[in-house]
């Protein structure tokens, strides 16, 4: 029922994204300096296999999120140990967090460099969502409007800044539908 959700526009890192890094890691490291041209023209093949595994899962930062939010907590646990009726949840306007270590190993002549660690952070700031907790897993039922911004960096600088919804979440079908009252009706007639 939830599968597929996934941010609206894709993050993309660029060969300068990571050339950026590059320079930095090249501060850091004195056995980079001498490795720094070959290293230039990998820029390409690091950024390319970055962007295929950067597939930002959504709703799985989503749902770590919401696991530690304590209803829904008491929720999964419950859920796991007894066979009951799904436990619908509502969450109005939250934010979810998350960071992630990527590594990048770096060969140069057949011979390993330190790895340069990325961060990528991640932040969804959601309006409302609606959650059935059953068999100890969350399963989303329902999202309003959601907006990602990612952010990777090295160490203290910032590489990358990606801002983006999401796409594939289920909607609410009662959720800001506008009352019959108020929907703009138009009606001509002659006198």
């Amino acid at each position: 029922m939830d599968d597929g959700i996934k941010l609206g526009t894709p993050l993309d890192i660029s060969h300068d994204d990571i050339e950026r890094a590059l320079l930095e890691y090249a501060k850091d490291e004195p056995t980079f300096s001498d490795a720094h041209g070959p290293l230039r023209n990998a820029a390409q093949q690091a950024a390319a296999e970055l962007n295929r595994v950067l597939d930002v899962d959504v709703l799985e930062m989503l749902r770590r999120g919401w696991a530690t939010v304590p209803s829904v907590s008491r929720a999964i646990q419950l859920s796991a140990v007894k066979k009951a009726p799904p436990v619908i949840i509502r969450l109005d306007e939250h934010c979810v967090s998350s960071t992630s270590q990527l590594v990048l190993g770096i060969d140069v002549a057949q011979k390993p460099l330190p790895e340069l660690r990325l961060a990528l952070e991640l932040k969804a700031d959601v309006q409302s969502a609606t959650l059935a907790v059953r068999e100890g897993r969350i399963e989303l039922v329902a999202l309003a409007d959601a907006s990602v911004v990612a952010r990777l960096k090295y160490k203290n600088v910032l590489l990358k800044e990606h801002a983006s919804g999401v796409n594939g979440a289920p909607r609410d079908p009662f959720r800001n539908q506008p009352a019959a009252s108020e929907r703009r009706t138009s009606v001509d007639f002659y006198i």
